[in-house]
């Protein structure tokens, strides 16, 4: 048996252990047990090991071929997105799900038509639905996906930015990144709470899930964005 891990929602062999090995959090004691389906765990480790999200994909896709209904490689490829093919000549993150938060720390440099769509595939996107609904506990499954997309992007878009960090000579400054990385996050958290898009317990979920992804990443060090948080008040 193995468990799932609440805030990145990776799985996890073993028994005893008390924190999650890909991210940190503490693991809690009616974390979910799940049957083992070994085939599809193959796929997904190979696929987590590849060194980009396009290979990533190709091999999840491969995956559900050779296992059919599985929910655990459907849950992975939630987490990869789709290249925008109208942006062909500019960096595109889109292809990393997370970068969807990215409407909540740089809203202004996104057209309205691309944040809606971007929106969308944090609640109401159909492939999202139909991956939760094959899960005992489609709310549950909901949190941890936001979850593990605030996860994602606090580490791959705010932790690895040095407009947010900072940089000497090109190196980022990693001395008090926490409380660096919590400037954004407290801004996106304070727009989240006032995005009229979502619905009020949409918007209640999405900035509760950026908070403990943060904690996360922080290792639980949250008092400065609890200082920040409380000054936006």
């Amino acid at each position: 048996m193995s468990i799932i891990c609440s805030v990145c929602g990776k799985t996890i062999d073993g028994e005893g252990v008390a924190f999650c090995p890909y991210c940190g959090a503490k693991l809690t004691v009616d974390a979910a047990p799940v049957a083992r389906n070994e085939e599809a765990e193959k796929w997904i480790r190979k696929a987590l090991a590849a060194p980009n999200y396009p290979e990533r994909k190709k091999i999840l896709l491969k995956g559900r071929e050779t296992c059919p209904g599985s929910r655990e490689i459907e849950w992975e490829l939630l987490f990869v997105g789709e290249p925008d093919k109208k942006n062909r000549w500019t960096m595109d993150f889109s292809i990393i799900k997370s970068w969807v938060l990215e409407i909540y720390w740089k809203p202004g440099d996104l057209p309205e038509e691309k944040k809606d769509r971007m929106r969308a595939q944090l609640f109401d996107a159909p492939e999202l639905k139909t991956c939760l609904n094959m899960f005992e506990n489609p709310e549950e499954k909901q949190k941890e996906y936001l979850l593990r997309l605030s996860r994602e992007y606090v580490e791959l878009f705010l932790d690895g930015s040095n407009q947010v960090k900072g940089n000497i000579f090109g190196l980022q400054i990693e001395r008090n990144k926490e409380k660096k990385v919590a400037v954004p996050v407290a801004e996106m958290i304070s727009r989240i709470r006032t995005d009229e898009k979502l619905l009020p317990e949409q918007r209640e979920q999405l900035w509760k899930a950026l908070y403990q992804g943060y904690a996360a990443w922080a290792n639980g060090r949250t008092e400065w964005l609890d200082e920040r948080l409380m000054n936006n008040e």
